[in-house]
């Protein structure tokens, strides 16, 4: 499915599928993080590998809030790692990949400091 694109916002999703994403004309078949700057691999299998103790890579972005899209499944983090993220006053929400695409794209638009973090059923 297609979706709408903000003009000059750095990266974002223009389709999404069960098995990919496409983010400014490439398309991604594994587990990525995205912010508005970066691409990047994300060496996760699933979402219940995060935790408080190896999530460091996530803090150096600085984000604002944290979107983590699982597949056609919501998985949650660990718990202590959301209750660091609150103490942080750095908003998460998990959703389905295709909410995730739209969202970030809406979130950017505003100029929100958004990182995403695509995990797909495998």
């Amino acid at each position: 499915m297609q979706v709408n694109l903000h003009d000059g916002n750095g990266n974002q999703f223009s389709h999404y599928s069960d098995s990919s994403v496409t983010i400014n004309t490439v398309e991604y078949h594994n587990n990525i993080l995205i912010s508005p700057q970066h691409i990047e691999p994300l060496h996760l299998k699933s979402i219940n590998e995060l935790n408080e103790s190896n999530c460091e890579f996530l803090l150096n972005y600085q984000p604002d809030l944290i979107i983590f899209g699982t597949g056609n499944k919501i998985c949650y983090p660990d718990s202590k790692f959301l209750l660091m993220l609150q103490q942080k006053q750095i908003g998460f929400e998990v959703m389905p990949i295709p909410a995730l695409c739209r969202t970030y794209n809406y979130l950017i638009g505003e100029g929100r400091n958004v990182l995403g973090l695509i995990i797909f059923d495998k």
